[in-house]
């Protein structure tokens, strides 16, 4: 299944994801990440369940009801892929996060998918070697990052520790939504449903973190106009933009096109005084790039032969 306004879509959600990640890098200086957390999965859950209401709360119930088991798991993927991303770009170079929790996407999907959903795991050879040349380049990265070879090195290990196994964590998440996602839009889900139910196990598990380590849920005057503009542009737009290009594309497909986020990020980070020039990490996104300048030629072939 292919789509051109889902790679629209994918293109749009790349470059805003790109900013996102390198704001939430430099809010979390200052605000602890479960806040984030929380005001951002808070919001996009009631946004998307008074459409839902709107639309038809009956409806919704029978699915979830049906789907059950999908929808916890497509829970947990959020808890692991949005939990590990913004936990990694507090003690991460946010280029390093972009590229990690999203450029071993392309190996995980195809490793999954043969397991999950075979009609997925359909993948040309090119594919398959492109996604696990990334798939290793991104463990030199991880592996040259906890050295301290990059454009964040102040962190500590114990910090550069937690931020690797949150981005790899990330990563799986990331995979494990898109698959299946995808299944419950085969049992025709509607987007604003699945935004609806899917962020309830990380808000339930956020303002328990919230609750039992005493912080504040109150924010600063200076905070509060950082915070509505990354939950409505950097949060709430996103969101939708993922679903309807996952909706458009198969799932390998989502994983390559969302490579483009640490192209965008790498260009954005350098606005965060923290981070340093890296020529390890340039040369991370600049090898993932030719990969899939290799791939899409590929792909152009192809389409000109059919």
């Amino acid at each position: 299944m292919y789509s051109y306004n889902g790679v629209v879509y994918g293109v749009v959600f790349c470059l805003i994801s790109a900013a996102f990640d390198v704001f939430v890098a430099y809010l979390t200086q200052s605000i602890n990440s479960a806040i984030v957390i929380f005001y951002c999965f808070v919001s996009s859950t009631l946004l998307f369940m008074m459409i839902s209401i709107f639309k038809g709360i009956d409806q919704l119930i029978v699915k979830v009801r049906k789907n059950i088991l999908l929808v916890l798991i497509v829970n947990v993927s959020i808890l692991l892929n949005w939990g590990g991303l913004i936990i990694a770009l507090r003690f991460l170079e946010p280029a390093i996060v972009g590229v990690a929790s999203v450029a071993c996407g392309p190996a995980i999907t195809i490793l999954l998918s043969s397991f999950i959903d075979k009609s997925e795991a359909k993948t040309e050879k090119l594919e398959v070697v492109i996604s696990w040349l990334v798939l290793i380049g991104v463990g030199l990265m991880l592996v040259n990052s906890f050295l301290g070879n990059s454009g964040l090195s102040s962190t500590s290990i114990q910090d550069r520790m937690i931020g690797i196994v949150s981005v790899i964590l990330s990563a799986v998440g990331t995979v494990l939504y898109t698959i299946f996602s995808k299944k419950l839009f085969k049992q025709k889900w509607q987007t604003y449903e699945i935004l609806s139910v899917r962020n309830i196990l990380m808000v339930v598990i956020s303002f328990c973190y919230i609750s039992i380590s005493d912080v504040s849920l109150s924010l600063d005057i200076e905070m509060i106009l950082p915070m509505l503009i990354l939950v409505m542009v950097g949060h709430l737009l996103p969101i939708y933009l993922v679903q309807k290009t996952i909706n458009a594309i198969s799932p390998l497909h989502v994983s390559l096109l969302f490579l483009l986020i640490p192209v965008f990020t790498i260009l954005f980070q350098y606005l965060d005084s923290r981070i340093a020039f890296s020529v390890e990490s340039l040369i991370a996104v600049s090898v993932i790039v030719s990969l899939l300048t290799i791939l899409g030629v590929s792909k152009i072939k192809k389409t000109n032969r059919v």
